[in-house]
C-alpha cells in the first residue's frame, strides 16, 4: 500500500525547488498556472531556470515571507 507523505521540506539546510505544476497543486491552483506565471514575472514569486525547467525557489519564498513580517 502506497502512503502519501505530507509535504514538509527542511529548507533550513539549503535550497528546495518545486516545479511550477507541483507548486500550483500544493496551493490549490493547478488550473490557474497563468496566475502563478504572472507572480513569477512580477517578481512576487521567486523562480529559477534549472536544466531548462522553471522551478519555484521555495527556500527564497520562505525567506522573503519571513523578511516581510
Amino acid at each position: 500500500m502506497k502512503v502519501e507523505e505530507p509535504f514538509s521540506p527542511d529548507i533550513s539546510n539549503g535550497k528546495y525547488y518545486l516545479t511550477l505544476e507541483r507548486f500550483a497543486q500544493l496551493i490549490g491552483m493547478a488550473h490557474r498556472i497563468s496566475v502563478i506565471e504572472g507572480w513569477i514575472d512580477s517578481g512576487a514569486l521567486p523562480a529559477r531556470l534549472i536544466g531548462g525547467k522553471l522551478m519555484i525557489d521555495l527556500s527564497e519564498l520562505v525567506q522573503k515571507t519571513e523578511r516581510s513580517k
